[in-house]
């Protein structure tokens, strides 16, 4: 068994010295994942944008197609079996 104890003034070294790593390796993952969070969040911005884009589009031009020259777009586009499903 190991009977050694280090004096009270080290041991507030070393928490003063385990506090600093952990300060510092917080601010280095912050400014590294910032940076790749950043291009994350803008791509995945532009995805779901364009993606609302296209199906907010696609649902007004059903709707008017629908009401003026009574076209079914859904029917068109996915088939007659699309609708059977749900």
């Amino acid at each position: 068994m190991n009977t050694y104890r280090p004096s009270q003034s080290s041991n507030v070294w070393m928490i003063a010295i385990k506090l600093l790593v952990l300060i510092l390796g917080l601010y280095i993952s912050a400014v590294v994942l910032g940076k790749v969070f950043t291009w994350l969040f803008a791509i995945a911005f532009f995805l779901i944008r364009f993606v609302v884009i296209i199906a907010a589009s696609f649902l007004v031009l059903h709707v008017l197609l629908k009401l003026l020259f009574k076209i079914d777009l859904i029917k068109v586009v996915f088939g007659s079996r699309f609708t059977q499903r749900f």
